[in-house]
């Protein structure tokens, strides 16, 4: 657990609370966000680790947490990765 917490420390904005990792992303527009969301689902489709996804208005949250381990796990700092080079495409 230590290397995760090591790397979420290199994670920016990204919070933890308990088992779970969440970030928000601002966009101008809604269909931005609902774009963010689907390029997302994408993802972890290919990889078969699902996020929680929170769609209000303008602001997407997502969160990482595996329920299988009830904990965090490498798969869920790659999510969190992917989910901010998904989000500088915007």
């Amino acid at each position: 657990m230590a290397d995760i917490q090591e790397q979420l420390g290199k994670l920016e904005d990204w919070t933890q609370e308990g088992e779970t990792i969440s970030k928000k992303f601002k966009f101008d527009r809604y269909l931005d966000g609902i774009n963010f969301v689907e390029k997302v689902g994408v993802y972890a489709e290919s990889v078969q680790h699902h996020p929680g996804i929170k769609i209000d208005h303008t602001t997407v949250t997502v969160s990482w947490t595996t329920f299988s381990k009830k904990d965090l796990t490498e798969k869920d700092i790659a999510g969190a990765k992917a989910s901010d080079n998904l989000y500088r495409l915007f």
